[in-house]
Order: structure tokens, then C-alpha cells, then sequence
């Protein structure tokens, strides 16, 4: 069986990187909304940081393979670079 942390790869337009991007910026939305109604009783903090810098690098490299090669890349406040945590 391959393992989950295997690369994959897929083909998507521009618009459907932006729309999965802006599905993973509502997931946040939610997920933080959802937290504040128990007081973090359903999700502990490390639970909730670590889905923020897996989530948030995963909106990094979509808003990276969203641009032409040598735009400059103003990223969105949710993206987090890979490695930077």
C-alpha cells in the first residue's frame, strides 16, 4: 500500500486552483468557528495549529502553481510557507 505522504499529481485550470483555495480558506473559517462554540473542548490547540500550517502551506503552493513563472506572489494572510513552522 503507498503511503499518504506520496506525491500525486493532477491537472487543474487556474480557476480551480483559486476555487480550492478559497474551499481551504473557508474550511479554516469554519473549523475556527467550530472551535470557539465548545472553547476548543472537541479539538485541542496543537490539533488546531497543526491543521492551520498543514492547511496553510497546502494554500501556499496552490497560490505558487496559480502564477505564471516570475510573478511576484502576494500571499493571502491564511498561506504559511512550507518548512517555515
Amino acid at each position: 500500500m503507498e503511503s499518504l505522504d506520496e506525491a500525486a499529481t493532477i491537472t487543474v485550470t487556474r480557476a480551480e486552483l483559486m476555487l480550492l483555495t478559497a474551499g481551504l480558506k473557508a474550511y479554516l473559517t469554519a473549523f475556527a468557528h467550530h472551535r470557539e462554540e465548545d472553547g476548543g473542548a472537541s479539538h485541542p490547540e496543537a490539533e488546531w495549529v497543526e491543521l492551520q500550517r498543514r492547511t496553510g502551506e497546502l494554500i501556499w503552493r496552490l497560490e505558487e502553481a496559480g502564477v505564471p513563472p516570475g510573478t511576484r506572489i502576494i500571499h493571502s494572510a491564511e498561506a504559511v510557507e512550507p518548512g517555515s513552522w
